[in-house]
Formats: structure tokens, C-alpha cells, sequence
């Protein structure tokens, strides 16, 4: 099996270990070679993007997008609202935007889902790089898992949309067409699971589809339910061997990138 350390400052080094499948095979290649290519990858921890950062963010995206996010309460409901600005404004992609908004739409959509956690680390760390390299993955290959682990290694997700088993957890029934995107690219970025989903809860199926057919019939016509269900999980492509180790790097206030090692 495939290995590699994520070190960063001032912690321990963090030991992953992918699946011995022809995807995670190719996503460590493809991770690799973005490495090699760029070795300053993006990565943004929650816990500095409280509420006031936030609205400061909410002020650019005004006078940039003109976005009027200000709001007197961000609660689930509100901030899921919102993130539909984002999602209609990049449903083609983040190629087909100026480039000068890259920089905020990135710092809104993460801000975002930190202030959605309280501006805790709650679900994911991720380490990034602002381009659309990577490579198709089928519905036959998508490593669906339906319950996150501490330490398991996720795929980036390339859009702003989400997957199916998202929607359906968080009952988002509002243009599914627009907002569920099935993760069907591999990207290079590294998302670590912090949270722990305990034992595996297998999908009660016929109230999963009942939701779609009930909120997204057109979706569902227009993709099938067997598609919908191949990519149903999170995408998971290995885990974090040293796991009280990462426990300690989470002790830390603030975190700070360093480097990876092949």
C-alpha cells in the first residue's frame, strides 16, 4: 500500500496510508506529482475564521459580488441559504469566473461552512491547491463510505455542490438539481476526517430514494437511481495510521501547513 507524511509545524508527523485500489493508486501519483509542481498548497484552518473575520469577508463579497450577506443570526438554515449564492454563481465552474474573484468566493465558501461549526474544527482539515487538475472517476469506482471515521483520508470535493448523502442528511430539499453534484473528479487536495461517525449505519434505501423522488424526480430522471445510489458515501481512499499522534496535532490552537513527504 501506498504511504505518505503530512507534517505541520510543530507537531507530530502524520504517517497516511491509502487503499489498495487502482483510484487511490492514482490519486497518490496525482497528489505527488502536484507536490512536486507546487509544494506551497492552501490550507485554512477553522478555527481563524470566527464570526468577525466573517463578516468582514461579507463585506468584500458586497462590494465584490454584490452579495448582501449580512444577517443578524448564521444558523444552519441561514448559512445553507446563502451557500446557494455560491453555487449558482460557480454552476459552470470555477473557470468560467474572473479570476479576480477566486480568492473571495474560496475564503466565503470555507468561512461559511466554519461558522455552520461554531469556527471549530468539526468534520475535516483540508490541504488544497486553486486548480482543476485531476481525473474522472466512474460510478463503478467511487469508494462510497457511509460513515466517516477519525483519520480516514477523503477526496477533495471539486465542486461547490455536494454529494447525495449530504442532501439527504442535512434534508436540503431546496433545487437538489442546482446543489447535489456527484463527485465524479478526483482533485489533488487532501481532506482528513476529525470526526467520528462510530460504527457504520448501513442506508435505509428506500426512505434514501423517497426523499429524491419526493424533492428531485427531474434529477432523478435525468441521472437514474442507480446512479444516484453508486455514488452515495463519502469518498474515501485511505487513512491516518498514527492516530493518537493526530490527536495531539488537533491539541493545538492554531495549525500551520509545513510539508508533505513521499
Amino acid at each position: 500500500m501506498l504511504q505518505f507524511e503530512i507534517q505541520f509545524k510543530n507537531t507530530p508527523a502524520l504517517l497516511c496510508q491509502l487503499h489498495d485500489t487502482e483510484l487511490a493508486t492514482r490519486y497518490y501519483h496525482l497528489l505527488k506529482q502536484q507536490y512536486q509542481d507546487d509544494s506551497r498548497p492552501i490550507f485554512r484552518d477553522p478555527q481563524r475564521y470566527d464570526l468577525t473575520y466573517f463578516k468582514e469577508l461579507c463585506v468584500k463579497g458586497q462590494q465584490i459580488l454584490g452579495w448582501d450577506w449580512a444577517r443578524d443570526v448564521y444558523d444552519l438554515a441561514t448559512t445553507v441559504q446563502l451557500h446557494k449564492d455560491i453555487e449558482a454563481y460557480l454552476a459552470h465552474g470555477y473557470e468560467n469566473i474572473p479570476k479576480e474573484h477566486d480568492e473571495v468566493l474560496h475564503e466565503l465558501h470555507f468561512a461559511l461552512h466554519a461558522i455552520e461549526s461554531g469556527s471549530q474544527r468539526s468534520t475535516w482539515l483540508q490541504i488544497e491547491w486553486h486548480n482543476d487538475l485531476g481525473f474522472p472517476i466512474s460510478a463503478d469506482e467511487y469508494p462510497g463510505k457511509t460513515t466517516l471515521n477519525f483519520g480516514d483520508i477523503r477526496l477533495q470535493n471539486p465542486y461547490v455542490g455536494h454529494h447525495p448523502q449530504f442532501i439527504y442528511q442535512q434534508r436540503d430539499s431546496a433545487n437538489i438539481s442546482q446543489t447535489c453534484r456527484f463527485h465524479d473528479f478526483c482533485k489533488p487536495g487532501i481532506n482528513l476526517v476529525i470526526e467520528d461517525g462510530g460504527e457504520d449505519v448501513p442506508i435505509n434505501w428506500e426512505h434514501y430514494l423517497a426523499f429524491f423522488r419526493r424533492h428531485a424526480s427531474e434529477f432523478l430522471a435525468q441521472h437514474s437511481e442507480e446512479k444516484l445510489c453508486k455514488f452515495t458515501g463519502h469518498p474515501t481512499v485511505g487513512s491516518i495510521v498514527n492516530l493518537e499522534d493526530f490527536r495531539t496535532v488537533l491539541d493545538n490552537s492554531y495549525l500551520e501547513f509545513d510539508s508533505i513527504v513521499f
